[in-house]
Formats: C-alpha cells, structure tokens, sequence
C-alpha cells in the first residue's frame, strides 16, 4: 500500500508541476512566440535607433518588441481554454555582478546573467524559472568562448559555486544553488546567430554544451512555452525558500522596484492589470524599457518617456515574467 501512495503523490507532484496543454494549443503558442522573436530579432525594438546587431540591442528587442504581440496573440489562444495570461518585461542594459571563487581566479566577478525568465502560475501557486546569459554565435551554428571575462561567467554556470551579491540592495551573499534541487536547471545559454541568418535565430543551449555547436538546441520561442508547461527551468517558488527562489524573488523586486515603485509587493496576486509602456532614458542613451500588457495594447502603443537626471542606483537584471490564471 505504501508503494501505492508513493506513486499517487509522484503522479500528482508531476501533474502540479506539468501544466497540461493540449499538443494544437502548444504548436499555436510555439508558432505565434516565434514570429513575435523573430520579427523583433530582425527589426529591433520600436524605442531603438537602428536595428539590433549586438547581444544587448538583441536582449531589448526580444524583452520591449515582441512582449506585446506574444500577449496578444497567446490571449487569443489561451481564453478558450479558461487561462488568463499578463506578460511584464524589463530592459535595463547593466546586470547585478556577484563575487565567487573560480579555478581561473581567487576573486572572480562577473555579471549574474543577461536576462532572467519567470512564470508564475496562479492556480497552482508555482513559479518556474530560469537565468539566461546571452551569447552572440562566434561562427555560423558555433558559440566560441574566448574572452577571460566570458570564462568566468561559463565558469559560474557550469559549477554554480557559492556566490556573493556586489549591490548591498539584493541582501544575498553566500547564495548556493546546490541546495534544494538541481543547480544546472537553473541556467541556460542563449545563443544569438547572425551569420548569414534572416532571422537571427535565438538557441538555448544547457551550459555544459558550451563552446559548442547549437544544432539540436531548442529555440528561445520554444523554450518558453516549455518553461509555462514547467518542463524546463527550475521551481522558484517562494515558499520553497531556498537560495534559488530567494534569488528570484529579489532579482524581480529590485528589477521592477523603479518602474513599479509603488507596487507593496511582487506576488502573483499583485500583478497589476492594464497595458502600460514606460521608456527611461538619460543622456540620450537608453537605459531601461518596461512593458506590461494582458494583450490588450494596441499594436501601434508608442512607450511614454520619462526623463532621469541621474543614474539609477542599483543594477537591475532584464526580465520576462510571465503570469497565467484563471478566470
């Protein structure tokens, strides 16, 4: 009997953490996410000067593009099956660094990662989620790490040692990944082809593939719509607390502290309903976007600017956070 009950509860853990979808609902949501990254990897974001050639422009134009028309096109597919979807994306072109000790340096820092990707489900209460470090393919299908800096940061990915946080904001130091699941669900590379590819195609490669080939690799449009199912990516529910979801759940306080300031808190519930498009900049040079939308902004939405005098005071990591309820 007690082998009976094992199997009951692992069958019912499986279907908590796989959200069922139908394989139709799956294919459309993988087909409408493709087109909404492909469209913003080859034209860049609405807010951009030129189109997006290096890794940061690709990031924003992924993150501030193709938010809005994913939302609109996956409110389409998802409202007959019952599920409500609002998408909150952020750009901001510095990461949060952290301080570990790697076998190429005694003080290594390097920045987290380029983007971080959320889902949050509120019908089940559980949040997936996943770190991406951004990669431009050095050859054609080919990602080549050979910068001292780009070690360091494969280097974390790879081993997930310890790790300190710089900005004092984020209060987490001594952050083992290790601890309470698997640290390697955790990160991905995402691996940007421009070599003679219209589209440039967006590859998510496991770290321990890399440098290498990304035939085989599933694409970021893909990728995503695995991390809704919860196939992919790593449980950061915060009432896990481990390091892993404490260091989600402070990535997006302090990523969506300034646009959302007034915002008491970042849970599910929380979400703020509406459509809303903000654009900070200083200096003329752009330094953060922010969408938020249920897929309801119109298409030709233009983002309302907004003006700093200075610097903002911490680093915030680029995010895309997805939530799906009810109705």
């Amino acid at each position: 009997m007690e082998r009976v009950a094992d199997i009951f509860d692992a069958v019912m853990h499986e279907n908590i953490r796989v959200m069922k979808l139908p394989p139709t609902v799956r294919l459309q949501l993988m087909l409408k996410a493709r087109a909404a990254i492909d469209r913003a990897l080859s034209s860049g974001s609405p807010t951009g000067v030129n189109i997006p050639r290096t890794e940061p422009g690709l990031v924003a134009a992924v993150t501030t593009y193709a938010v809005p028309q994913l939302a609109r096109d996956w409110k389409q597919i998802l409202q007959p099956t019952g599920t409500n979807i609002a998408i909150s994306a952020v750009f901001t072109h510095q990461a949060p660094k952290v301080r570990f000790v790697s076998p190429r340096k005694a003080k290594a820092t390097c920045e987290l990662a380029d983007l971080l990707l959320v889902v949050d489900n509120v019908r089940t209460g559980r949040r997936q989620a996943v770190l991406i470090q951004a990669k431009m393919a050095g050859q054609r299908g080919t990602v080549i790490i050979s910068r001292p800096q780009d070690k360091l940061q494969l280097a974390l990915f790879q081993n997930w040692p310890r790790f300190d946080f710089q900005e004092p904001i984020y209060k987490l130091t001594n952050v083992d990944f290790h601890s309470g699941g698997s640290a390697n669900d955790g990160g991905q590379y995402g691996v940007i082809d421009r070599h003679c590819v219209s589209p440039p195609i967006w590859s998510q490669m496991l770290p321990s593939t890399v440098p290498g080939k990304t035939l085989g690799a599933p694409i970021l449009a893909d990728f995503i719509v695995g991390l809704i199912q919860g196939r992919v990516g790593r449980d950061a529910t915060p009432a896990l607390a481990t390091d892993w979801s404490r260091t989600v759940e402070g990535l997006m306080k302090v990523t969506y502290g300034r646009p959302f300031h007034h915002r008491q808190s970042l849970g599910p519930l929380a979400f703020p309903r509406g459509n809303t498009t903000q654009a900070f900049f200083m200096q003329r040079n752009l330094v953060q976007v922010s969408v938020t939308t249920d897929g309801s902004l119109p298409t030709d939405a233009e983002p309302r600017l907004e003006f700093m005098d200075a610097e903002p005071p911490y680093r915030a990591l680029s995010t895309i956070w997805i939530e799906l309820g009810g109705d």
